[in-house]
């Protein structure tokens, strides 16, 4: 484990502006793809469910693999080890990302997190805005945990039901 308190490394912010549809599964392959960008986590070929610019490829199967992997991949697992709410370091973004040895501020930065059983080392930090986890997390998850209840399953089969019947093709 790494505190650094007040020290005098540089900033060093690195990452660029991204553009995120406005799709709860978007939303949510978003946030994993910034949660992979922390930390060194490749596995199951994670690197399809974080693609986010091809949202529209993903089956309803894969949609709900998204889910349940950002469920286990939660804030909870990384507030406050690699994941910051802190306005002041977000620089007027809604994230930003930073090496971990250039930090500057009382930050504790853990070395590595336990995900599923396996120690995964922490390659850098993430500041986020409250809203931004809002926007990226909390918001699409609750819409898609709504998606794949009992009650959601069945309006979305009444909704192809009915889309099936007005497209007839002859």
């Amino acid at each position: 484990m790494a505190y650094f308190q007040n020290t005098d490394y540089d900033f060093k912010k690195f990452g660029q502006s991204a553009t995120i549809p406005d799709a709860d599964i978007a939303k949510v392959m978003y946030y994993l793809d910034c949660v992979c960008t922390v930390i060194d986590y490749n596995d199951n070929d994670i690197r399809r469910y974080r693609n986010y610019s091809n949202w529209m490829n993903m089956t309803d199967e894969e949609d709900r693999l998204i889910f349940f992997l950002a469920l286990a991949l939660s804030p909870d697992e990384f507030d406050d080890r690699v994941f910051f709410n802190n306005v002041r370091l977000c620089q007027g973004s809604g994230n930003q990302f930073y090496e971990i040895g250039q930090v500057k501020n009382q930050l504790l930065v853990v070395q590595s997190v336990l995900i599923g059983g396996r120690s995964r080392q922490v390659k850098r930090i993430m500041a986020y805005t409250s809203g931004w986890m809002q926007r990226n997390y909390y918001q699409p998850m609750q819409a898609l945990a709504y998606r794949f209840s009992p009650q959601g399953q069945r309006e979305e089969a009444v909704r192809r039901a009915v889309i099936s019947q007005s497209c007839t093709i002859s």
